[in-house]
């Protein structure tokens, strides 16, 4: 199978700084009064050297390098602002230069194009491309009229020109012949589980309308936990094998994880790594303790729109009918455009520190087990979040404001003597149930064994 760099014909355009017809011109942020003289003409030179490849004029490795050079500054400004407010040029620039990298990459396992200078059969370009594509899709979201449409197709033919070369897994025999399972939801808590003290109603395939009455209920709705409504999902059953979680996802796709076991601690940071290094390094080794290492940091995708960035994955759930009510008007409340879906998957002793979510939540569990705490709004002022001290730095508000302070199992009571006092309510809750957690409920989250989660806003 050959390199084809026009996937849909779409990829000429892009040759030539073009977008779909659906995109007016006037949409286009790239240019030379946003992104600078430099900038400019190097990804229009960059433009120009894809056509010349593609005519035989010049080598892809030329256009390996541009493409390069306007990734690596592009990536500059990324972080040069706060995520929110990075400007819609420096966003767009980086998705184009990272396309072009990609398709360059490719280009060089084509015979006729490629230079000679790799010694693989060009597996090895092609899973730096397809990281070059990941790179686009959590770093700048595809940013772009038509771009993200390019990014889907350069990934399906890049992985299908992969695919059948290599182990999912490469140490899959290895877990087979120690007797480790690749089985998830499977280990036992070594610790003992919380006692339920103030448990959680549950309620089995409640109606839409029983639905929509709780959650436009006059007290503002309390947390429950519906069962029976995932069973039907394929992700119920595909997703206990790690090896089944790692190919219909790709395991040479790059995915964002936290290391630390929450983002409130001082050392806790973010990388990005391949699925397959996320599983064998934070999944398997974490739970079977290959290293021996008890302090191993905890490694977590946590809160990211893996189903957008994967579209494979999507296909083993649906967004749940809960998620269609209408939610009453309330202070801050402002509902998104459409449901917004994120994955949390990780190993025993992740930990979501008390906080609030901006919208209504729907949790589903599809595999392992997660003790949650939850918290009534009327419990702010016992929970101590960030920037409620006197002397705050504004930082702290505008990062941590929604979190509270407190180790919600082991307190400081001392430091937060009014948290005794707060009132709650908790659950264990298992594969095949989901979670309401109304606008504005602090909740607490630690999973007690591998986990596999979907959030739903609405």
């Amino acid at each position: 199978m050959h390199f084809d760099p026009s996937p849909g014909g779409c990829l000429l355009s892009l040759a030539h700084g073009t977008h779909s017809h659906s995109h007016s011109v006037n949409n286009i942020e790239i240019t030379r009064a946003n992104c600078g003289h430099a900038p400019f003409c190097r990804l229009v030179e960059a433009r120009r050297l894809l056509t010349t490849v593609l005519c035989g004029s010049s080598t892809a490795r030329t256009l390996v390098d541009q493409s390069d050079v306007l990734v690596d500054y592009s990536r500059d400004m990324l972080h040069s602002f706060p995520y929110r407010d990075v400007p819609p040029c420096w966003r767009e620039l980086y998705t184009d230069a990272g396309i072009l990298k990609a398709l360059a990459l490719g280009l060089l396992t084509v015979p006729g194009i490629a230079d000679g200078s790799s010694n693989d059969d060009g597996t090895g370009l092609l899973k730096q491309a397809l990281l070059a594509c990941d790179s686009v899709l959590v770093m700048s979201g595809s940013s772009g009229p038509g771009r993200k449409a390019i990014v889907y197709e350069l990934i399906d033919l890049i992985e299908t020109m992969i695919e059948g070369r290599q182990e999912v897994l490469p140490s899959a025999q290895k877990r087979a012949k120690s007797g480790v399972s690749v089985q998830l939801g499977e280990e036992v808590d070594q610790k003992p589980l919380p006692e339920i003290r103030y448990p959680i109603p549950r309620l089995h395939l409640p109606s839409l309308d029983t639905f929509q009455q709780h959650v436009n209920s006059t007290s503002s709705g309390t947390p429950i936990i519906i069962t029976g409504a995932i069973d039907h999902w394929p992700a119920r059953e595909r997703w206990t094998d790690l090896d089944t979680i790692c190919r219909t996802a790709g395991p040479d796709r790059l995915v964002p994880i936290e290391i630390g076991s929450k983002y409130t601690d001082e050392e806790w940071t973010q990388k990005l790594v391949t699925m397959r290094e996320f599983i064998e390094q934070y999944i398997v080794g974490h739970s079977c303790g290959e290293t021996g290492d008890e302090h191993k940091p905890v490694g977590y995708l946590a809160q990211h729109d893996l189903f957008d960035q994967i579209p494979r994955l999507r296909r083993d759930i649906d967004i749940p009918d809960y998620c269609m009510v209408g939610p009453r008007e309330q202070d801050g409340y402002q509902p998104p455009d459409d449901v917004l879906l994120n994955a949390w998957f990780g190993p025993r002793g992740t930990v979501s520190p008390m906080h609030t979510d901006p919208y209504h939540n729907l949790l589903a569990q599809v595999v392992g087990k997660k003790y949650i705490r939850l918290y009534a709004p009327k419990e702010t002022a016992k929970l101590y979040c960030y920037g409620s001290d006197e002397g705050s730095q504004a930082e702290e508000v505008n990062m941590l404001g929604n979190t509270s302070q407190v180790d919600v199992e082991h307190p400081d009571l001392n430091q937060h003597p009014l948290f005794a006092e707060a009132e709650y309510v908790e659950a264990i809750l298992g594969p095949g149930e989901i979670l309401y957690i109304p606008f504005q409920w602090w909740h607490y989250i630690r999973s007690l064994s591998t986990s596999f989660s979907v959030s739903f806003w609405f």
